[in-house]
């Protein structure tokens, strides 16, 4: 047990650090900025870019950012491991370093289905997918590596009614969603291997957390992944576009993702199954 809690935690600091320097790659501008001068780094800048210039890195918040991922790290180890094993039985290093290297490369593949989920919607209500993209990688019209860093990217033109253009904002959250629910049966009725479960249950998280997310983070303040991702909660957008009540779209969200977290976590649902027999067995 103490082993694996240190390697845990030697993985987070490892991840904390590869994860600091990615975000390097990614910027991070303020409301108003010079054109010349680029910035990059989660949460704190730590490289400037400047076209008349050296470019200058901030090592006190390359630091203080590699802290921030490690401790980040941890904490998403220690819940992803809890969902890897069944009801009573503890994570091995093994499982801990798969979850280390699916994590990232998992979460891409969600976002892939997000993306598709705004092209496929937005299609099937009149509209004509333009562009679209994966953090580097230009998935549509053509195949390609691009210089500039986008989480995820759909352009979906060609929509003529606020209707169909809120129906297309749904849709990338929803099938996420809807993917999330598959992966779940699937798990629940097929017989798998516990690689497959590992692989199946971290994109199922993605999946499970997307949605309020999406609706939740984006109104105070933070990204859709709370740094990465869009500023804007663009299901609740497109929901009221489509003249869905925002009381009862968030009770949807609700539901829906209190479901989801009853499949994924066995120990909350065989508390929540147990605590309903033993109500059902009390005289009355």
């Amino acid at each position: 047990m103490e082993i694996v809690r240190f390697r845990s935690a030697f993985g987070a600091i490892v991840l904390g650090i590869v994860m600091s320097l990615a975000t390097g790659l990614v910027k991070n501008e303020p409301g108003m900025s010079i054109p010349e001068i680029d910035r990059f780094g989660y949460p704190l800048v730590w490289r400037v870019t400047d076209l008349n210039g050296p470019t200058e890195y901030i090592v006190t918040n390359l630091g203080v950012d590699t802290v921030f991922w490690a401790a980040v790290s941890l904490a998403g180890l220690i819940i992803l491991s809890r969902i890897t094993v069944r009801s009573g039985e503890t994570a091995d290093h093994r499982t801990l370093l798969m979850v280390l290297v699916l994590f990232v490369p998992l979460g891409l593949a969600m976002d892939l289905i997000h993306e598709c989920g705004h092209a496929v919607w937005g299609t099937a209500v009149g509209g004509r997918l333009t562009y679209m993209k994966i953090a580097y990688l230009e998935i549509y019209p053509q195949l390609a590596i691009t210089l500039n860093f986008e989480l995820g990217l759909a352009r979906v033109e060609g929509l003529k009614t606020d209707f169909s253009h809120g129906f297309m904002l749904i849709g990338g959250s929803m099938t996420t969603n809807i993917a999330s629910w598959l992966l779940a049966l699937v798990m629940l009725g097929a017989k798998l291997g516990s690689d497959t479960q590992l692989v199946l249950k971290i994109m199922g998280l993605f999946g499970l957390l997307d949605l309020p997310f999406y609706v939740v983070f984006p109104q105070i303040g933070l990204r859709h992944w709370i740094f990465l991702g869009g500023h804007t909660p663009e299901p609740l957008m497109g929901s009221r576009m489509v003249g869905i009540p925002d009381p009862v779209f968030y009770t949807i969200v609700f539901l829906t993702t209190l479901g989801l977290t009853f499949l994924y976590f066995e120990s909350l649902r065989k508390k929540a199954l147990s605590g309903i027999r033993r109500g059902e067995t009390l005289p009355e």
